[in-house]
């Protein structure tokens, strides 16, 4: 008997309903089909820290991931004590994954300047595995500074593994200098293989294992046994994101040989025109950056990922997926 599959889900409490109840019966079914881990997003909707306690208290062993807490809204002290209430309520289970987000994002929803954004991702992952570690935490840099900050009730446990969605050069280096796990976002398959073995060459030249990351990216999913309404799902959320948050993500999906499709995405999301947006995702994208379609596509596709390198995708459903495209994601596609 082969080797179990890891496979990561990222769920939402929206899809055809909003419902907190049900997102817990997800995360409950998916451990119970096999899933390794259930991430929650955290952007502008409800606090992920704490809707995965309410997982955590639900489910028994599957780990817990943030895809992801961005490292602006919560103060360093606040993501130290974040981390370790949900690595204390559930020991092991924590996978704390972190990035920048967007400008889009920080300065228009959160209010907060996106002022060195790559600075302050590696100052807050020393200042957060110095206090979880149980540490005094005495820091001067250029975006943090602390003095004499310590976890009140000392930690039980070793500190959570760190993932970063890191997408450019210099984020990257923090993945490859200090990062447990890489999360992209959007990332074509066709340049997967050789950007995981870039970091296996850079985690080696800095003195780490070759496979001190694990490779984990957020990808993009519509399992339907009507392929076309899945396709529409994914395509619509694709020129939302290359149009509405920011130049982040178009400048990474651009490099993969999408340029021109992505400015075609700019130019009429700017112009308000949702619809030539929308028609300007090619299926050569959807192709490329998705697992969609009907379940034995699906399959196929993560079989894909997983050949180019990929140790633990994450699924990860849109908020116009309907909770049957959900339900029957959970069902099939642990399957071998």
């Amino acid at each position: 008997m082969s080797a179990p599959r890891p496979l990561g889900i990222c769920l939402r409490p929206e899809y055809d309903e909003h419902s907190l109840e049900r997102l817990a019966a997800y995360a409950q079914a998916a451990e119970q089909k096999g899933f390794h881990s259930v991430w929650l997003a955290e952007s502008w909707g409800m606090d992920a820290t704490v809707l995965l306690s309410h997982i955590g208290a639900q489910t028994r062993s599957i780990k817990l991931g943030t895809a992801i807490l961005n490292i602006f809204s919560r103060a360093p002290g606040l993501m130290a004590m974040s981390a370790e209430t949900l690595n204390e309520l559930y020991p092991g289970r924590l996978i704390l994954g972190l990035g920048a987000s967007t400008k889009a994002v920080i300065e228009n929803f959160h209010g907060i300047p996106f002022d060195k954004p790559v600075t302050r991702l590696r100052e807050i992952i020393q200042v957060v595995r110095s206090a979880t570690a149980g540490e005094e935490v005495n820091f001067k840099g250029r975006t943090i500074a602390m003095q004499g900050f310590r976890l009140r009730v000392a930690p039980r446990q070793a500190p959570p593994p760190i993932y970063l969605a890191a997408l450019g050069d210099a984020s990257m280096k923090v993945l490859t200098d200090v990062g447990d796990g890489w999360i992209p976002y959007l990332t074509p398959a066709r340049g997967l293989e050789a950007r995981i073995a870039d970091i296996r060459a850079a985690c080696k030249a800095a003195g780490r294992p070759e496979n001190a990351v694990t490779i984990a990216p957020l990808v993009e999913t519509a399992c339907s046994h009507d392929r076309e309404a899945a396709r529409t799902v994914v395509r619509r959320h694709i020129a939302m994101y290359l149009g509405a948050m920011g130049p982040h993500y178009r400048g990474f999906v651009s490099s993969f040989g999408f340029a021109e499709e992505v400015e075609r995405i700019r130019v009429a999301w700017a112009d308000k025109k949702r619809d030539e947006a929308r028609a300007a995702v090619t299926d050569d994208m959807i192709d490329q950056m998705a697992v969609c379609g009907t379940p034995a596509e699906c399959r196929d596709q993560l079989d894909r990922l997983r050949a180019a390198g990929v140790d633990l995708p994450i699924l990860f459903f849109p908020g116009e997926c309907t909770n049957e495209m959900v339900e029957l994601a959970i069902d099939t596609l642990t399957q071998a």
